[in-house]
């Protein structure tokens, strides 16, 4: 398997998304008590705890990072735009609820970070993809 941009771009997005989403799903109370780090606490920063919607999250989130990485292992383009698509439709109201409701912390610009990656890692794929159909299409549209 060669690696491309739109493969690494889409292994980085089943990782980004994928470790903590599996957290999520398999420990629910250690990934809101302890996410990102032990020392960290970003999801513990918006209460109540809820065991069914943190690991609801997590089996969520980890259904996109699963056809991530299906694309990765065979990026086809439709596939490759779903997975770039999906993945938008979860990391830009993310980013943006976010946004709204920055909870003050010493680690707001990690935090932001981590939201605004997913979301040019997805737009990257997507264009890169779609380049990639253009040139294989003789450049028609």
């Amino acid at each position: 398997m060669r690696a491309t941009p739109v493969r690494i771009g889409l292994l980085l997005l089943a990782l980004g998304q994928g470790l903590p989403a599996l957290w999520a799903a398999a420990a629910p109370h250690g990934f809101y008590r302890s996410f990102p780090t032990p020392d960290r606490h970003w999801v513990a920063l918006f209460p109540p705890y809820n065991e069914h919607l943190t690991r609801d999250f997590g089996l969520a989130t980890l259904q996109v990072a699963v056809l991530a990485a299906i694309a990765a292992a065979r990026p086809q383009r439709l596939l490759v735009r779903a997975v770039s698509l999906a993945s938008l439709v979860f990391s830009v109201p993310h980013l943006v609820y976010h946004q709204l409701h920055a909870v003050p912390s010493t680690d707001l610009a990690a935090q932001t970070t981590s939201q605004v990656l997913p979301v040019v890692v997805a737009l990257a794929v997507l264009v890169l993809n779609e380049r990639r159909r253009r040139g294989a299409a003789g450049g028609s549209p």
